[in-house]
């Protein structure tokens, strides 16, 4: 009975190649729409486990009643821009202090901030809330009882200023032009450098690598596919054609991935690469067959025949690795599980993609000649 379904199927698509790539585009156009709606997230370490494990209930317990707490750290070292310059080489210098205090009560005004502290508050506390005006009095008040130790370097060449964040929801990227915004509009003194540094900076970054990384390991294996393909078939009709099975494999899973509102990480955006490596397998198996059939029989009837062949093993073969990619998610490791779900979508897109558009795509490369294209054009 199966069989009688793919049969009629192999017939249909062998004698209407241009309404399977009608159907082909118009899928494609809903689903590059879709695929703009994707985002990427950030992750966090207790994203990777799920949330019956003692310990990241209890985070998640404390989230929601205490809110979520992240930090900041703006660094200030010691930068000479000439190793015998007079440039203060210790930070606990009262001008480089001031400084530290300057950015620290502009970073405490940040949207999304609850406390800011430094070597400068540190020092104020226990001055009267006043900074030294030299560097003997700051000696002084802080070499014995150890209180700038988790602000100032043993060296005294680097300087934190820590600043916590209490919203689950907050705005790193806002939160981190902000402080971008303040470190290159206050002067500094001479002889040091600042900059920002953190978990939750670690984490932005990484968020704002996940397309451009996504972009160019996908680039790089699709070049690498195509010259193996073009070696194996030495045509570049048959060598291009199997690629559509990647390309529009890869727009209809991430077109997908945009309609059920998922979102990329740093652990799913290398994903695209892996379907890519999988589904071309199912161009060249169409390819293949059909240049093997059409030695004997013309393209439609050859078309047909392949398609009766070799669909069922290729479903047999994605049916195989939807079961290994589903199982990803009976771990405990919740990436996993995500990681599995896509590559899923991905697989199953590129079958689809293989018994529609390719097979569409070598018909009308075989049956329509330049010539008469060109003939059709010169009637117009």
């Amino acid at each position: 009975m199966i069989q009688d379904y793919i049969d009629r199927y192999a017939h249909f698509v062998a004698h209407h190649p241009y309404l399977i790539v009608l159907f082909v585009i118009l899928l494609s156009s809903f689903a590059f729409v879709m695929m703009s709606t994707v985002t990427t997230e950030k992750t966090n370490i207790e994203d990777y486990l799920p949330e019956d494990i003692g310990a990241i209930a209890t985070l998640f317990d404390i989230e929601d009643k205490f809110g979520s707490v992240d930090s900041v750290y703006i660094v200030v070292e010691i930068d000479p821009a000439y190793s015998g310059s007079d440039e203060t080489r210790d930070l606990r210098d009262p001008q480089i202090l001031r400084y530290v205090e300057q950015i620290s009560q502009l970073a405490r005004h940040t949207e999304d901030v609850v406390e800011v502290s430094s070597a400068s508050t540190t020092i104020k506390s226990i001055n009267d809330g006043k900074l030294p005006q030299s560097l003997r009095k700051i000696r002084e008040l802080t070499s014995k009882n150890g209180l700038l130790d988790g602000y100032i370097s043993d060296d005294y060449t680097m300087s934190l200023v820590k600043i916590r964040l209490i919203d689950i929801d907050a705005d790193l990227e806002s939160i981190e032009l902000e402080l971008e915004k303040i470190i290159h509009s206050t002067p500094h003194p001479a002889g040091i450098k600042v900059s920002l540094c953190g978990s939750s900076m670690e984490g932005q970054a990484m968020e704002n690598a996940i397309k451009p990384d996504m972009k160019r390991t996908s680039t790089y294996s699709l070049i690498g596919i195509l010259i193996v393909v073009l070696v194996l078939f030495r045509s570049p009709k048959y060598g291009f054609i199997p690629l559509t099975t990647i390309l529009f494999g890869t727009l209809w899973a991430m077109g997908y991935v945009g309609l059920t509102g998922m979102g990329l990480t740093s652990n799913t955006s290398g994903v695209i690469s892996m379907i890519m490596g999988i589904g071309i397998d199912f161009g060249i198996q169409i390819t293949t067959r059909y240049r093997f059939e059409r030695a004997h029989q013309l393209p439609p009837d050859a078309m047909e025949l392949t398609l009766r062949k070799v669909i069922m093993p290729m479903f047999i073969t994605t049916l195989a690795a939807l079961i290994g990619f589903q199982a990803m998610s009976m771990g405990q490791l919740t990436f996993m599980g995500a990681m599995g779900t896509m590559m899923s979508y991905g697989v199953a897109a590129c079958m689809v993609a293989a018994i529609t558009a390719v097979p569409s795509f070598i018909l009308i490369a075989d049956t329509l000649s330049i010539s008469k294209i060109f003939t059709i054009f010169t009637k117009n």
